[in-house]
């Protein structure tokens, strides 16, 4: 039976949601009078439009600009004429901008330790993307260079964020659906490099940039959604991953991982690129979650609609205020002076339950999580 090491920090209740974001248009001047001064760093991540979106419209935030680093310059370089703010072509002058206070970083996973150390040594904050590193030593680093600097680290895993799963985890928290017993969770989306627009998703499918394939990048998140839902710590991983849905692509593209948990909730995982091309749907998100005395359902994680063409049907999500409400989350966090929700510990422990799926996978046997105390 394999062993991988697993630090285990205190479990954090993620704040109720404001709509202080709903409906607002962004600032398209530089020289708004918000609280804080964020910018965005790189385009790599198919995330970043939407942070950026987010970052500009928050009502305590004065968007100072936009750094291109890594894939989709051009696009950084056009979606900041779009916001009316300044591009800057290399990183590092963004984060010398006088009274910049935090950033998205939006890099391939192999630079995120590299622009958080410079980020962390002005005393920026950082909102860092999944997954935080491809180690669990890089992991580490980044988290032991935040602590240093004294600034925030923050991991933005969506469904600790999505109205529904919030709910559920509420009724879970105040015992009225009896004691968890345990959690199935599918997320399945399509290839990266086949998103609609301009932005290249080459790295998402190079194992040497990305680590691991569709199910590190789709199921971290919902691993950290399994840790959160269940209030405990993981300690043992079982996993089968491979590529079965796309031949010849040199990552893998689905997985399925069963985690137990400390205090006996089992958690069940199937995660990956494998909705096909006429899937009505970019990303498809379900939980099943069982507890005593109730069971809940939650289909999807988005406020949507279907629409039925001559031409198919297709899923459309009006509404993502899990990526407000993170952005929310990390502007609080630094006026406060407080930890986020999510915190780098988080996203070490995320990587460590994913790594540990992998070194299953490739071993056949299950993986014992320790702690490091």
């Amino acid at each position: 039976m394999g062993k991988v090491s697993l630090s285990t920090p205190q479990q954090r209740d993620v704040r109720e949601l404001n709509s202080r974001t709903e409906g607002l248009e962004y600032n398209s001047s530089p020289s708004n009078c918000g609280l804080l001064s964020l910018g965005i760093i790189s385009y790599a991540h198919l995330h970043a439009p939407r942070y950026t979106a987010a970052i500009a419209a928050h009502p305590a935030v004065n968007f100072v600009g936009v750094a291109g680093l890594g894939l989709n310059a051009g696009v950084a370089e056009a979606e900041a004429r779009k916001y009316g703010v300044p591009y800057f072509a290399d990183y590092r002058a963004l984060l010398d901008q006088p009274g910049l206070d935090g950033v998205y970083i939006g890099t391939e996973p192999t630079r995120h330790l590299e622009v958080a150390r410079e980020a962390a040594a002005r005393g920026v904050h950082i909102l860092c993307d999944k997954p935080p590193a491809l180690t669990l030593e890089e992991a580490d680093d980044l988290v032991a260079t935040a602590r240093e600097a004294g600034v925030r680290l923050m991991i933005p895993f969506n469904p600790r964020f999505q109205l529904p799963l919030l709910k559920v985890r509420e009724r879970l928290q105040r015992g009225d659906a009896g004691e968890l017993v345990s959690i199935y969770a599918t997320k399945y989306g399509r290839l990266p490099t086949k998103a609609p627009g301009p932005m290249r998703a080459d790295w998402f499918v190079d194992p040497a940039q990305a680590g691991g394939g569709g199910f590190l990048d789709i199921g971290i998140h919902a691993l950290d959604a399994l840790r959160w839902l269940a209030g405990s710590e993981p300690r043992r991983v079982y996993a089968h991953i491979g590529t079965h849905v796309h031949p010849g692509l040199k990552v893998d593209d689905i997985g399925l991982a069963t985690i137990e948990f400390d205090n006996g909730v089992v958690g069940v995982l199937s995660a990956g690129w494998c909705n096909p091309d006429g899937y009505p749907a970019w990303l498809d998100v379900r939980f099943q979650i069982l507890a005593t005395e109730s069971a809940f359902l939650v289909d999807s994680a988005y406020h949507g609609f279907w629409v039925y063409t001559g031409d198919g049907v297709e899923r459309r999500y009006w509404w993502r205020r899990d990526v407000d409400g993170l952005v929310d989350e990390f502007v609080q966090a630094i006026l406060e002076g407080r930890e986020p929700a999510i915190t780098g510990e988080d996203g070490r422990v995320a990587l460590a339950m994913a790594l540990a799926a992998y070194e299953s996978a490739r071993t056949g046997q299950v993986i014992v999580l320790e702690d490091q105390r």
